[in-house]
């Protein structure tokens, strides 16, 4: 490993102030290696997202975390350049496997946590469920789980199917259904699930009555922004189609803009919907506490900030949605797309 390359990963394993310190050391490496014809890789800090130069809270970040060699102009903006994913979705064949490499490569301490880590990441597996081929009910489920644990906010997505969905195969009898074996030794029906319903469509949950939503467990307010999903959709503001063809900035702001709908559940959207390689869910309190810990910084309520999370996590582009999925695994996270 390289002193450049040795002094950038120490640069990921401080806080803010460390951090300022190791680019001015870093600065005086690359000044010897310049003399001594060695040649190292500038990295940059962009977006939260991949292309935007804001954050998403619209502060503008540095341009540069580790700036070798300043004045080389040019030249310097070119050995700046980050590595592009060939990989528009994690779906496409290959594309894990490569995101898997490169991270490792990267990171030598992700390295050893995906090698530790039995469970292959699923991110870019097909989706197995109809709740989860659509982009309208994918942000419907999305704001019902919203501040929910998994098991009750699965019960209130199952009583709202039960009261406005569609049986798959109405002609099954649940009526006695137990997962256990009657009394003759054969197993009965199971109980209705999830996926033994179709959701109801955007037309329809757009003219539901909020107090009659209600009753099925949702508050007030999930109950009005599932409405207001639905009316989007209904209106053809939002659509799969166009949902599909937008960047990673485009979809976080079409989406926020939607009433109940934040940075978090876009960006759970963008992940496991979408399957975006490059997104780093600056929000999502597992992945401050993971990165604290592998990076070695101080875990507090305000503590790492948006653009500090964006620093460290900088070194993980053009993947950082499955060094985020390895980020939950190391803490043993459970979430929706689990």
């Amino acid at each position: 490993m390289s002193v450049r390359r040795s002094a950038r990963l120490l640069a990921r394993t401080a806080d803010s102030t460390t951090i300022t310190t190791v680019a001015a050391k870093a600065t005086a490496v690359s000044a010897t290696n310049a003399a001594t014809g060695r040649v190292g890789k500038n990295k940059r800090v962009k977006s939260s997202k991949s292309k935007g130069k804001q954050n998403d809270t619209g502060d503008h970040l540095p341009v540069v975390v580790l700036q070798a060699g300043q004045g080389n102009g040019t030249a310097n903006t070119k050995a700046n350049a980050k590595p592009e994913s060939t990989f528009q979705s994690l779906a496409d064949p290959g594309a894990i496997d490569e995101a898997i490499r490169f991270l490792k490569d990267a990171d030598p301490k992700l390295a050893h946590i995906i090698d530790r880590t039995t469970e292959k990441c699923g991110m870019g597996l097909p989706r197995e469920s109809e709740s989860d081929t659509s982009s309208y009910i994918s942000l419907c489920q999305s704001i019902i789980y919203q501040q929910l644990a998994g098991k009750a906010a699965e019960a209130i997505l199952l009583r709202f199917l039960k009261r406005y969905g569609a049986r798959k195969n109405p002609d099954v009898d649940h009526s006695q259904s137990s997962m256990s074996s009657s009394s003759d030794g054969l197993p009965t029906v199971p109980a209705l699930s999830i996926k033994d319903f179709i959701f109801p469509s955007a037309e329809q949950v757009a003219e539901f009555d909020v107090d009659e939503m209600k009753a099925v467990g949702l508050g007030q307010r999930k109950a009005e922004y599932l409405k207001e999903v639905a009316i989007n959709f209904r209106n053809g503001t939002l659509s799969e189609e166009r949902l599909a063809m937008m960047s990673d900035d485009e979809v976080s702001q079409a989406l926020v803009s939607i009433r109940g709908i934040g940075q978090w559940t876009a960006d759970m959207f963008l992940m496991f919907h979408l399957k975006r390689p490059n997104v780093l869910p600056t929000l999502d309190l597992a992945v401050r506490k993971a990165m604290c810990q592998h990076f070695g910084v101080p875990f507090g309520k305000k503590t790492p900030t948006h653009d500090q999370m964006v620093r460290l996590g900088e070194i993980w582009e053009p993947y950082r949605s499955v060094a985020t999925w390895y980020m939950w695994r190391s803490l043993n996270t459970v979430t929706q797309g689990s």
